[in-house]
């Protein structure tokens, strides 16, 4: 994450996640790259089971969402930080990054090895 990652979350973010992944995804796909980096932030604490936030209607479908930011983003600090959530806070499998791995920069390729290779292990 850059010094210029914009962490500063408030109500915005705190509805954008109540309103459900439709809400999520429009701005993970928007233009508005700080809007990213909010929402990313607040997801990485929304996401930590330390807070014990319920998941069960996101979950699925913002692992993938997080695999299609990693595969589309051209945004190194988004991508980062959507390879951090997934794997902090995710299990595999990864069908989106394994299926598209040849379209994922070679900087990071590595960590995303290592994501569909930790089930193996």
């Amino acid at each position: 994450m850059s010094s210029e990652f914009d962490v500063h979350y408030g109500e915005e973010e705190f509805r954008t996640v109540d309103a459900g992944i439709e809400a999520i995804e429009a701005v993970m796909t928007g233009e508005n790259t700080h809007a990213k980096e909010r929402l990313l932030f607040y997801l990485d604490w929304y996401m930590d089971p330390y807070y014990k936030k319920d998941l069960s209607d996101i979950e699925g479908a913002l692992k993938e969402l997080l695999q299609r930011i990693v595969i589309t983003d051209n945004d190194i600090g988004i991508v980062e930080e959507a390879l951090h959530l997934l794997e902090a806070y995710t299990d595999g499998p990864y069908a989106i990054l394994e299926n598209n791995i040849d379209n994922v920069a070679e900087e990071f390729k590595p960590e995303i090895l290592f994501l569909l290779n930790e089930g193996n292990e």
